[in-house]
C-alpha cells in the first residue's frame, strides 16, 4: 500500500529520547515502514509555547540537526524529499520521502524568517500550537482575534515561497484569516468537531478537542479551497475513551465524506505525539485500518485518495518548482 502521512511529531522524540529511527519503540521507525510501496512522510518539529524567539529558533535547529544525522544514518531507508517528480514517483519502493514542518510558527517570526525556514528545507508551518504566539492566537488561548499582522504578512511570505500553511491548533478566527490568504492551507492533524460531539461524554478535556477540531462550514472551506484535512488518530479527537479506534476513525471520515471532501480527506496522524488506541498506534497499524475501511464499503479508488493520492496531487500541485 501507499501511504502519504501529513503529521507526525517522531522527530522530536528521537531528539528528546535519544532514540533511533531505524527500530524503536515510538509509533514511527523505519523498520515498521518497510512494507510500505510508496512512503511519503511529513515530520514536524513541534515547538513549545513558551518557546520564543532565538530560544524557539535554537530549540528546533538542533531537532533538525539530528534528524538529518538520522537520515544520514539509514541511507537507503529514508531520504529527504527533494523534488516534486519524487512526491509523484510511480516506483514501488519501501525507502521513506520526508518532508519537513515546523509545529509553530515562532522560529520564523521574524523579518526573513520563512526565507530561513526554506533554508532548512521546511515545507510546512503550522502557524500556532495552542497558546498566542508572535503570529497569532492557538485553539487554547482564549482569544477571539485573527492573526497579528506579522501573522498576515508571513502568510503572503509563505505563499511566495511555496510553504504550506497549517492551521491545524488556530483559533476560528485566525483560520478564515489564512483561509483567505494566498498561501496553499491544509489541517494537517484535525478532525470533525460534529461528530466528536456526538460521540464524546461530557469531560473538561472535551471542550479543548473540540476546538481542536473542525466545524463543517470549516471542512467546506478547505474542500472548496482545494486544501487537505488529515484524519488525527489521536484518542481524545476520535472518540469517547474505548469508542477510539477504527470505528471512530470511520466515523469522522464518512460525517467529512458526506461534506463533499472526498478530494480534501488524508491521513494526519499525529504518530508519536499523542495517545493512540492500540488499534491505530503505529505505521504498522495502516494494513489493518485499510482493511477496516475496505469492510465499511470503502473502495480501491477512495481508499487511496485518503491514504495517499490526494496529498500526492495537492504538494505536486504546490511544490511543482
Amino acid at each position: 500500500m501507499r501511504l502519504f502521512d501529513l503529521h507526525c511529531d517522531t522527530a522530536g522524540e528521537c531528539f528528546n529520547g535519544k532514540k533511533s529511527l531505524l527500530r524503536s519503540d515510538l509509533h514511527i521507525d523505519l523498520c515498521k515502514g518497510e512494507y510500505l510501496d510508496e512512503w511519503m512522510q511529513i515530520f514536524a518539529i513541534w515547538i513549545p509555547d513558551e518557546l520564543r524567539g532565538e530560544a524557539a529558533l535554537d530549540y528546533f535547529k538542533k531537532v533538525h540537526t539530528n534528524f538529518i544525522e538520522q537520515i544520514n544514518l539509514n541511507n537507503g531507508k529514508i531520504e529527504m524529499y527533494q523534488r516534486i517528480s519524487e512526491v509523484n514517483s510511480n516506483k514501488k519502493h519501501s525507502i521513506c520521502k520526508a518532508i519537513v514542518a515546523c509545529e509553530g510558527g515562532s522560529p520564523f517570526a521574524f523579518g526573513d524568517g520563512i526565507e530561513v525556514a526554506k533554508s532548512y528545507g521546511v515545507k510546512v508551518v503550522t502557524l500556532t500550537w495552542n497558546a498566542e504566539n508572535e503570529l497569532g492566537y492557538g485553539c487554547q488561548s482564549g482569544s477571539e482575534n485573527g492573526l497579528k499582522p506579522l501573522g498576515k504578512r508571513i502568510l503572503k511570505d509563505m505563499a511566495a515561497n511555496k510553504i504550506v500553511a497549517d492551521v491545524s491548533h488556530l483559533n476560528r478566527k485566525g483560520f478564515y484569516d489564512a483561509i483567505q490568504s494566498e498561501a496553499a492551507v491544509i489541517a494537517s492533524h484535525s478532525n470533525s468537531v460534529s461528530v466528536l460531539e456526538k460521540y464524546r461524554k461530557y469531560s473538561e478535556d472535551k471542550f479543548f478537542s473540540c476546538r481542536r477540531s473542525l466545524d463543517d462550514e470549516q471542512i467546506k472551506l478547505l474542500s472548496e479551497r482545494g486544501g487537505l484535512i488529515g484524519l488525527n488518530f489521536c484518542k481524545s479527537f476520535l472518540g469517547d475513551e474505548g469508542d477510539d479506534g477504527f470505528e471512530a476513525a470511520y466515523r469522522h471520515l464518512y460525517h467529512m465524506l458526506e461534506l463533499g471532501a472526498e478530494n480534501t480527506l488524508a491521513i494526519g496522524s499525529d504518530f508519536d505525539g499523542c495517545e493512540i488506541n492500540p488499534e491505530l498506534c503505529g505505521v504498522d497499524k495502516m494494513p489493518a485500518f485499510e482493511a477496516f475501511l475496505r469492510s465499511k464499503g470503502f473502495g480501491d479508488n477512495l481508499i487511496d485518495k485518503i491514504f495517499f493520492e490526494n496529498a500526492n496531487k495537492f504538494f505536486k500541485s504546490i511544490l511543482q518548482n
